[in-house]
């Protein structure tokens, strides 16, 4: 049991609104939508994009690019290597749209993720989120999932200019909330963004290891694989 805790964070995607099921759905749709079976198999383009967009993430979340740049490259990139021979930069472009758009309207949450917002709720904590997603879509994907009327603010990496693991977003959302190292807890299933960030911070973290991660030696105060077992914490 974690002790003198008030204020709690969560991490938006795959630890409350289930991104890569979602992210599924959303991208098969524009796959069909945009007919790309004509340029290659969607095993094939999937594949490429989500080395791709893994790579993308990695540098985005240690401020190596910017999000315009992840945006745009990770489409393009795809077309190009799946051997699209016009425009593949306009064209990712306008892919990257209906992706991000379609994406945000899907209500697949975690299991477990709005009873355990419930419970934190009406124990009084302080429950915020902490995400990299971006300002104009991470709002609408925890109103698509229902768990929007849980969350006091939501904290993203687009308010501050900086990314988790970065200590900077870590403090600048201590001083937005109001709240102290001391009484936080971070919540999250990325080990590095999420766990060894918050970690470095000197933040408290449950790390909720659905992926089966490894995760830095000491980072994680705690671990669990569903939801619900933070109860048992808080």
């Amino acid at each position: 049991m974690m002790q003198n805790v008030k204020t709690v964070f969560l991490d938006i995607d795959d630890t409350l609104w289930w991104f890569t099921e979602n992210s599924k759905e959303a991208f098969a749709h524009v796959y069909n939508q945009h007919g790309l079976d004509r340029l290659c198999s969607y095993e094939r383009f999937h594949k490429v994009y989500i080395e791709k967009n893994r790579e993308l993430w990695e540098a985005y979340h240690h401020g190596k690019i910017g999000k315009a740049y992840l945006n745009s490259e990770r489409f393009r990139y795809t077309l190009e290597h799946c051997g699209y021979q016009g425009d593949a930069l306009e064209l990712g472009n306008k892919l990257n749209a209906h992706y991000l758009n379609y994406l945000v309207t899907l209500p697949r949450v975690l299991p477990g993720a709005k009873e355990l917002l419930e419970y934190l709720k009406a124990k009084g904590y302080d429950v915020n989120t902490l995400s990299n997603g971006f300002a104009h879509f991470q709002p609408r994907k925890l109103v698509s999932g229902g768990l929007d009327g849980y969350i006091h603010r939501n904290i993203l990496s687009d308010d501050c200019g900086i990314t988790k693991p970065l200590p900077g977003i870590f403090d600048y959302a201590l001083a937005t909330c109001g709240a102290s190292r001391e009484t936080t807890v971070m919540i999250g299933d990325d080990p590095d963004a999420d766990i060894a960030g918050a970690h470095n911070a000197g933040w408290r973290t449950i790390y909720f290891n659905w992926k089966q991660q490894p995760v830095a030696p000491g980072a994680a105060d705690a671990t669990v694989t569903h939801l619900l077992e933070v109860e048992r914490l808080l």
